[in-house]
């Protein structure tokens, strides 16, 4: 019988099915008697699910991350999908397959990387080129890399969805510095393809996406600044003023103090990543919230953090 993805689902449904944890919350009604409080999730998309009445014992008999089976009814509330949980039974990691929980790129990863280390071969500065190369000649980092998501949420959150964005941004910042002569190419096309490289060290993403105590501690700008003195400094007189620059573009992409950035954008260059990364993230973003939202009755998705604001679906 072919499984039923949580993008599927419809109101009034009784559902028997197997789903990843992705949170688990114990609480108490107002009677003071304890139910689950879960948010379940699979590769199309997550819900909210409830079990009342939930005994102690079946409130420890798994933990977040681990796999459930449930079987209960699809509901709406607040316009919003949830399931009531009829029962739950526990299910060891051996008996599922990871890839029905974890969500993918729908792009061929292979042809992805192919097409990036082709744009690579397009940049001349002898330097930069060396650096770029020193990444994507090492094929450990290469699978790490187009295996990566690009967040925990909001965009490109899925498997693939590191390169998937670097890709798109690089493509885009190809075309700006061709409409602005002024812009370094070759040093915009290499901030855009290395600003983000710190995400391999941050996130984990073997069963769910998870930051790592390196990127808990230091964050994606850090790893990835010391990611690039690394390989730098392996390359026999790469500039100081060159290296100084780059660390600028990948300190300063987020843009602004309150959204990350040690400092802002200081050149022509690392304005332009800045607003190329934010275009890609928040197009994508705005793009996928309206395709996964379920209440097809609405011209309006729900509210979206991202945006601080409902999107039109129209």
């Amino acid at each position: 019988m072919p499984r039923r993805y949580i993008s599927s689902l419809k109101t009034g449904e009784v559902v028997e099915e197997v789903f990843l944890v992705l949170k688990k919350e114990v609480k108490e009604t107002r009677e003071k008697k304890p139910y689950l409080n879960l948010q379940l999730t699979d590769k199309s998309g997550s819900i909210e699910a409830r079990k009342w009445d939930a005994a102690p014992q079946l409130c420890d008999s798994f933990n977040r991350d681990g796999f459930i089976k449930i079987k209960g009814v699809v509901e709406t509330f607040n316009n919003t999908l949830q399931i009531r949980i009829i029962e739950i039974s526990p299910v060891p990691d051996s008996q599922v397959s990871m890839g029905e929980f974890i969500p993918s790129t729908e792009k061929n990863i292979t042809d992805m990387m192919n097409e990036l280390k082709q744009l690579i071969r397009t940049v001349k500065d002898p330097y930069l080129s060396k650096l770029l190369n020193a990444f994507f000649s090492d094929e450990s980092f290469c699978k790490v890399f187009s295996t990566a998501p690009a967040a925990m949420q909001y965009h490109h959150a899925f498997l693939g969805g590191l390169l998937e964005h670097i890709l798109s941004v690089a493509k885009l910042a190809i075309s700006f510095s061709n409409h602005y002569p002024a812009i370094k190419r070759d040093l915009l096309v290499t901030g855009v393809i290395l600003h983000d490289i710190g995400k391999t060290r941050e996130l984990s993403y073997e069963r769910s996406f998870q930051y790592t105590d390196e990127g808990q501690l230091t964050g994606h700008l850090i790893s990835g600044v010391l990611m690039v003195y690394e390989k730098a400094s392996k390359i026999d007189g790469f500039p100081p003023d060159l290296l100084n620059v780059l660390f600028h573009l990948i300190l300063s992409h987020h843009g602004e103090y309150e959204w990350g950035s040690p400092v802002k954008p200081g050149t022509p260059e690392a304005i332009a990543l800045h607003h190329l990364d934010n275009l890609d993230a928040k197009v994508h973003a705005a793009t996928r919230a309206i395709s996964e939202h379920k209440d097809t009755g609405s011209s309006w998705t729900e509210y979206v953090k991202m945006f601080e604001r409902r999107l039109y679906k129209k």
